[in-house]
């Protein structure tokens, strides 16, 4: 390829926002190929067939975007300043070009451009040149300060250009200083399941925690997955970030239940209490309980219940349109169309579903998780199909963890066309999240900044990072959890780019604290910082037990992930960091394994609880010492998403020895 051939298609990638270069983990500049850039311009819609014609197109497509004379979306932070901008079309003089706003009441109000354009370097209201920018102050356009909200701006000259406004608080939320603890829902275990934890088992585990004092339950999120068999339980890739997951309904407690004898599962169903989630055989006893359910609502036994669900149809139509999507899912090809017992069976799940979650909301904070991506066969990519880059997954470039970098396997939001589009999904999927939720992690918080995209058929080694408004996609989290008045946790974990601390910080949105990654033998124990989460690990490390002893080392080196030499010395490191919390908790005296693994885990608990960090979180399933993890990342585990606590709820919730540990660990919250 020629110098100047590759050059044109390295500034055409850059003007469609791919980064033909990013740093890594180590500090090195990692380039893009011309091929992987060929390929994610192509999935990105623009139409390049070869590296020689890049510089043709970048010009034209350049000229084409001069005649924007509004941007498809535009963002004022209330409190901050600002101005925003537009361009005046050619030949047209400012007093003939109008700004009509539309509040997202109703409210309209039209000015001048003229008139509301804000003095310029130059002394006067227009800037100079052949296509003129004009500056004006927001609250200018309307007799009194604008509210948070989704808005409308329109330039209105010989052509008429749209754009979405959208005007967020300040700053996300800020909570109380508080604990809470971890436990995956389909984890808990009660003395009378039927094989996984539900929603009314959530606020019952919120109500036991609300009495020591924590503040939250934190579960992974909550979304619906592909169940039927081979089923694919994880909660990181679901059909859609748009419902909620029908497994964890608890039927018994419906108000139709009593008087549907066949909801009632036969003496003996899906084993009490089993220690790994059979997905498919619990899926398909909760549609044998809740589909005589949906039936008996539907036929008018219970007017007021149908009443409900009728008037949760007309609010959600994306909800319809998912149930319509399962039931297209299940049509044999006999029967093309879906079945309308099925659509209306869904759409029964989804709202039987939002009423307990918000029964939960009722009974102790919720710590809720919003996944990066979700399924790319789901509902998602079908309700709003502009809204996703075909083609590609995205993922992470090789790190210290992962030499080969990671495809995560969904397709990632199309940075462009969810802004022509108003960010519809984006925001709809932000507002499912933030429901019934007093703090949301954001997985990938980075992903609001910037992704990477791996094209098909490429190895993970092979991507480039894609930016986003960054500035958009924050005042939309911003404006969502201000509405939910929920505090905002950003995962910034792994390969961070400048800036993205910043803005979090600006926002005030909680950045993560990992003592399995913060402490070193040269400082066992590192202080958590304020406005972070602190926690000891996450669901993708190794638990406490595990770690402090090295398991996760024998597990790398039994799997072949690292060479026999390399797991030899990161024992020895491990051994070296191990003694050294040991002195540092005052533990190097004691012998017992057992006893040295609970002691240290509690001063290490005990330390953070007494640190700045707003929040404290304690995955629950340490407490008893649990070794396994929840997830093995780049593995295909059986184990994964599947494992469930080794103590029931009535066990440890009863047991008053255990209460007043945890208490006493997240004493120093309150100081």
């Amino acid at each position: 390829m020629r110098a100047d051939d590759e050059g044109g298609l390295a500034e055409l990638a850059a003007f469609h926002g791919i980064q033909t270069s990013y740093t890594d983990v180590d500090g090195v500049d990692q380039q893009a190929h011309p091929e992987v850039m060929l390929a994610l311009l192509r999935s990105l819609g623009v139409p390049v067939d070869r590296p020689e014609d890049a510089q043709s197109l970048l010009r034209e497509q350049k000229s084409g975007a001069q005649g924007r004379h509004l941007e498809p979306v535009l963002v004022h932070r209330i409190g901050r300043g600002g101005l925003l901008s537009a361009t005046m079309p050619k030949g047209v003089e400012p007093d003939s070009v109008r700004l009509a706003l539309e509040l997202e009441d109703g409210t309209t109000s039209r000015r001048t451009l003229s008139a509301v354009a804000a003095p310029s370097a130059s002394g006067g209201g227009i800037a100079g040149g052949e296509s003129p920018r004009v500056h004006f102050d927001l609250d200018s356009l309307a007799d009194q300060p604008v509210p948070a909200g989704y808005h409308h701006l329109t330039l209105e000259a010989a052509a008429v250009q749209e754009s979405a406004l959208v005007v967020a608080a300040p700053d996300c939320p800020q909570g109380p200083r508080q604990w809470g603890v971890f436990l995956p829902l389909h984890a808990l275990r009660t003395e009378h399941d039927s094989g996984v934890g539900t929603y009314e088992d959530l606020g019952r585990l919120g109500n036991w925690v609300s009495s020591l004092g924590g503040g939250l339950v934190g579960t992974l999120p909550l979304y619906p997955a592909f169940l039927e068999p081979p089923a694919d339980p994880s909660p990181y890739l679901p059909v859609t970030r748009l419902a909620y997951n029908e497994l964890f309904i608890d039927p018994t407690v419906l108000p139709e239940y009593g008087a549907s004898p066949a909801a009632r599962p036969p003496h003996g169903a899906a084993g009490t209490g089993p220690d790994r989630v059979d997905y498919e055989e619990v899926a398909r006893q909760r549609r044998r309980e809740l589909e005589p359910l949906a039936r008996a609502v539907r036929s008018g036994r219970f007017p007021a219940r149908r009443r409900g669900l009728e008037d949760f149809a007309a609010t959600h139509p994306e909800l319809v349109a998912y149930a319509r999507f399962r039931a297209d899912r299940e049509a044999t090809p006999l029967r093309r169309q879906p079945d309308p017992a099925a659509v209306d069976y869904h759409l029964y799940t989804q709202w039987v579903a939002c009423e307990q979650l918000a029964a939960v909301a009722q009974q102790g904070g919720r710590y809720a998780d919003f996944p990066v991506g979700s399924h790319p066969d789901g509902f998602d990519p079908v309700w709003s199909p502009q809204s996703f880059v075909p083609g590609v997954q995205g993922g992470s470039p090789p790190d210290r963890f992962f030499a080969g970098g990671q495809t995560w396997g969904f397709r990632p939001l199309h940075p462009q066309r969810m802004r022509e589009d108003g960010y519809r999904f984006f925001v709809a999927a932000l507002r499912r999240a933030f429901q019934h939720a007093d703090c949301l992690r954001i997985d990938h918080v980075m992903g609001l900044q910037r992704m990477y995209m791996i094209p098909d058929g490429h190895p993970a080694t092979e991507g480039a990072y894609v930016s986003c408004r960054a500035e958009e996609l924050h005042a939309l989290v911003a404006l969502e959890a201000s509405r939910a008045g929920a505090v905002v946790v950003g995962e910034d974990l792994g390969t961070v780019p400048e800036g993205v601390r910043e803005r979090m910080a600006r926002d005030r949105m909680l950045r993560t604290w990992v003592l399995q990654f913060e402490s070193t033998a040269a400082q066992p124990l590192p202080r958590p910082a304020a406005n972070t989460l602190a926690s000891i690990g996450t669901h993708d490390l190794p638990r406490f037990g595990a770690f402090l002893w090295g398991e996760d080392i024998d597990e790398r080196e039994r799997s072949g992930a690292s060479s026999p030499a390399d797991a030899a010395a990161d024992r020895a490191a491990r051994e070296r960091w191990r003694l050294q919390l040991l002195d540092a908790l005052g533990l190097g005296s004691v012998r017992e394994a057992a006893t040295v693994t609970a002691a240290a885990l509690h001063g290490c608990l005990r330390h953070m609880a007494r640190s700045d960090a707003n929040i404290v979180l304690v995955d629950l399933e340490e407490m008893w010492d649990e070794r396994q993890a929840q997830n093995h990342p780049g593995t295909t585990s059986e184990d994964n998403w599947r494992r469930r606590a080794q103590r029931t709820f009535e066990d440890f919730s009863s047991d008053q020895a255990f209460g007043e540990t945890l208490a006493e660990l997240m004493e120093g919250r309150a100081a």
